[in-house]
């Protein structure tokens, strides 16, 4: 071998090295361009997302391109912000800005006609609505029916009087109207008990159906072994005068069903002979004792479905028998079932909370009730200042896969982030205060402006508003243990020499240095709620003239929702 041959590539590895190198370029460009788009934090799903479409002769290496986006990903997430956008600048400058289109988007829906798409999201009143129910269940349904110009019902699954109580019902209708969901029809099944019966009793005669009067064990063990039940041998009369008697409340609770008559064979032993209607005989909170016959979800659903016209239904994944089920009880009427859509569950990181465990918690004293903000319901998101805008934008992202997604947080309070920074006003506020006495600064501070400065509203506002500046302001414990001895930036006043009596430094500081912030002394005492518990902090006296309702930034603690004006204000902490 020539001295020095190793080192000249062969033209194979030029082009390899050459790939290598374009496919590395567009993932660092579009990973800088999803950071800065959501504060910072690029999403490595995303971006290999975006390089896949872009370059579709990536797809075969997949793999690799997937290893080599969680890398880069991990290096820019690692960089501030303003890094981001100067390398984004740099490389890309034309995926500074955002398109219009760069919004998420639904896909088309199979059989859809504008003007003619109903859905339905069809909770049971057993609480009010948490987060997961939103973004899928709900938000899904209801942007398609947005997408096709088409009608969105809200049915009330209360055919069950155990799991149901009357508080619910309003619950949850003002939950959705607060996250932005306009409903059309509002369907409650307990008042259309007529109907479900009604259609019951022409199964029985047209031979669809028969009253079963086996335990439920027995049934269950003649199932496995695929042998008909004996009471499918009932004679229509017989099964007629058994379904008059059950509407009479003449059998107990387990003593008799109506079933769908199907086959005993069939290889899914969900769907040989699955039951209709059952006893129940608890007090409904809105029909009380008048029915004690009721029908169950497969056989309810089916019937409104067809009555209401629904054309999709969005459901999870876990219901994929009970859409069988359905389809059969329709070809049982003759009906065409509606299309059923199937989309994988939303969790919290770490342990899954039920609605039964936040009903616990409230009984007990734990939390304050269902819009306390340590929980994940919707009322408790839309108090701590959450927007139907994050709502809306989170759930397109997180569309219509059947793969389980686990929220993420950081992802939802950046989208919420860009709907309410242009509204939240930035005010001063410390936790934990140090009282620090400034007087000799004053005097010497170059301005010579006494007693008040002014400052920007908000950094994209031309807007500019007064606050007091006295001899003694208050800073955070933890910066003044932090930064003691050091020089800092008093935020919109001058560098110092951090100590209880700090030395002003002027004509030789630098202003690249670490700001902090303060308040004058003795500020306003006011309250901020996290999920975690509430913090007493002191804020600067202009909060005083806010409302109820507004929201505010406080530099270096995070966006709030003013809940409660007044000598002692109460904040709601929603996110930094």
């Amino acid at each position: 071998m020539k001295r020095g041959s190793a080192a000249i590539p062969k033209r194979k590895d030029i082009n390899h090295w050459g790939e290598e190198y374009i496919m590395r370029q567009k993932i660092m460009k579009y990973a800088l361009q999803n950071a800065v788009f959501y504060e910072g934090k690029a999403n490595p799903r995303a971006v290999l997302g975006k390089v896949l479409g872009s370059e579709p002769s990536l797809r075969p290496r997949a793999g690799q391109v997937r290893l080599e986006t969680e890398q880069i990903v991990s290096e820019i997430n690692r960089l501030t912000l303003e890094e981001q956008r100067k390398r984004l600048e740099a490389i890309a400058p034309e995926l500074m800005v955002r398109e219009e289109k760069e919004q998420e988007e639904l896909p088309p829906l199979a059989g859809a006609i504008e003007g003619k798409v109903v859905t339905r999201f069809a909770p049971s009143p057993s609480g009010p609505l948490n987060i997961a129910h939103l973004l899928r269940a709900v938000m899904i349904s209801y942007l398609y029916v947005e997408k096709y110009k088409g009608k969105f019902l809200l049915r009330f699954e209360d055919t069950d009087p155990t799991k149901v109580r009357k508080e619910y019902y309003g619950m949850i209708k003002e939950d959705l109207k607060n996250a932005g969901v306009r409903i059309d029809q509002v369907i409650i099944q307990s008042r259309r008990m007529g109907e479900y019966l009604k259609r019951g009793e022409q199964l029985i005669l047209e031979g669809n159906a028969y009253m079963c009067t086996c335990p439920a064990e027995g049934f269950r063990e003649l199932k496995l072994k695929k042998q008909n039940c004996p009471c499918r041998d009932n004679s229509p009369k017989t099964n007629l005068e058994m379904w008059e008697k059950a509407l009479k409340g003449e059998y107990k609770e387990g003593e008799i069903t109506t079933r769908l008559r199907t086959s005993m064979r069939d290889p899914n032993p969900v769907l040989r002979d699955p039951p209709l209607f059952r006893v129940m005989k608890k007090k409904h909170p809105l029909v009380g004792m008048r029915f004690k016959y009721w029908p169950l979800y497969n056989m309810a659903n089916c019937i409104d479905d067809y009555d209401y016209g629904v054309t999709h239904v969005f459901r999870g994944k876990e219901h994929e028998h009970n859409t069988t089920v359905q389809k059969m009880i329709c070809d049982a009427f003759g009906w065409e079932p509606p299309v059923a859509v199937n989309f994988g569950m939303i969790y919290q990181p770490g342990q899954k909370v039920h609605t039964r465990d936040m009903k616990e918690w409230i009984s007990k004293g734990r939390v304050s009730g269902w819009d306390d903000p340590s929980l994940n319901t919707v009322r408790a998101l839309l108090r701590r200042g959450y927007t139907k805008e994050a709502f809306r934008e989170y759930a397109l992202q997180c569309g219509l896969t059947k793969h389980d997604i686990i929220m993420n947080w950081e992802t939802f309070d950046a989208m919420n982030k860009k709907a309410i920074d242009i509204l939240a006003d930035r005010y001063r506020a410390v936790e934990d205060p140090v009282e620090l006495d400034i007087s000799g600064g004053l005097q010497g501070w170059k301005t010579k402006t006494p007693g008040r400065i002014k400052v920007p509203v908000h950094p994209d506002k031309p807007d500019m508003r007064e606050i007091e500046v006295k001899d003694r302001i208050l800073v955070s414990r933890a910066d003044y243990r932090k930064f003691r001895g050091k020089e800092v930036r008093l935020i919109d006043l001058f560098n110092v020499k951090l100590s209880r009596k700090p030395t002003l430094l002027y004509g030789q500081s630098h202003t690249d240095i670490q700001k902090i912030q303060w308040v004058s002394s003795p500020g306003v005492k006011a309250e901020l709620v996290f999920p975690e518990g509430r913090k007493e902090i002191i804020a600067e006296k202009s909060v005083r003239l806010l409302k109820a309702g507004d929201r505010v930034q406080f530099l270096r603690i995070g966006f709030c929702l003013l809940e409660r004006s007044g000598r002692r204000p109460v904040f709601m902490f929603t996110h930094r």
